[in-house]
């Protein structure tokens, strides 16, 4: 009988992970979606690193979010605008490509009261932050304030 148990739990088991194990078909599917999302969210700049990461915050700021935490130093940033009842967080990594490129990617969670965080998917949220950024690093290669 204790045999038979442990064979009945085993099976269960069994059924469980083959349950939440995804096939080969979704993988692919998720990862080319991940691709196109990811072309998108990156843009690659022809400056440095800490030009392009001191553009990240001024471009926030200029687009109302209130920034969270900055690290210059590993390139990350995160920020969030707050409405009446929603959330919009950003967080962006910028990396050193060489010395005189920067790829910045940055990726937007919007949730609210009624809702859970869910990633931002809109291509024109991500243009609409690289278009103030591409600004921000003008004026910052210029030394304008």
């Amino acid at each position: 009988m204790k045999v038979f148990i442990q064979l009945v739990g085993l099976f269960y088991c069994f059924l469980i992970m083959t349950g939440c194990m995804a096939n080969s078909k979704q993988m692919i599917i998720e990862n080319t979606q991940q691709l196109e999302v990811r072309s998108y969210q990156t843009k690659t700049y022809e400056t440095s690193k800490n030009i392009a990461a001191r553009a990240c915050v001024a471009a926030l700021q200029d687009l109302s979010f209130i920034i969270d935490k900055a690290d210059m130093e590993t390139g990350t940033l995160s920020a969030t605008k707050l409405d009446k009842n929603a959330n919009l967080k950003m967080t962006i990594v910028v990396r050193a490509n060489g010395t005189k490129q920067a790829i910045v990617r940055a990726n937007a969670q919007f949730s609210s009261s009624m809702q859970m965080p869910a990633s931002v998917d809109d291509p024109e949220v991500y243009q609409r932050f690289f278009e103030v950024l591409d600004k921000a690093i003008f004026f910052e290669e210029k030394g304008i304030n």
